[in-house]
């Protein structure tokens, strides 16, 4: 019986996920119940203006709070001169791509989880996918 880790040293898998230019296979570090291996990818902004931007491009629904909301936020994002907070969908569907999304609000960014069948483990099919994604994010100008 073949595990899991056997199949990311397969040269098809390794080949997919080195044709990818922002995505990633996070290893589990280890002593956590809920570790596991993770397809992340990343987008990193120049400024909040540009984060908001992207975050319309990609049909991502949020709310920007110029006073801490009552639900939980990352922490306030500089817009400006001006720090907020903002409140967002973090299960969505970007160019027809269902993900995880986790805003970034110290340091403008975004990242992508593209496990699609379990928390724990990445599939093939989930690195294939990451890499249509790329060329569908390169499409909108955000790669």
């Amino acid at each position: 019986m073949t595990s899991i880790f056997d199949l990311y040293q397969t040269e098809e898998f390794r080949s997919e996920l080195r044709g990818c230019q922002i995505f990633r296979l996070k290893y589990p570090r280890g002593g956590h119940y809920n570790d596991g291996f993770e397809l992340l990818g990343e987008l990193k902004f120049a400024s909040g203006e540009e984060l908001l931007k992207a975050l319309d491009v990609l049909g991502v629904n949020y709310r920007v709070h110029s006073e801490k909301p009552q639900v939980w936020c990352p922490p306030p994002l500089a817009i400006g001169s001006k720090k907020y907070w903002v409140e967002y969908d973090s299960f969505v569907t970007c160019f027809g791509f269902k993900t995880y999304v986790k805003v970034g609000t110290c340091e403008p960014l975004l990242e992508f989880n593209f496990n699609s069948v379990s928390w724990y483990e990445v599939t093939l099919e989930d690195v294939k996918r990451a890499a249509s994604f790329e060329k569908a994010l390169a499409l909108h100008n955000l790669l």
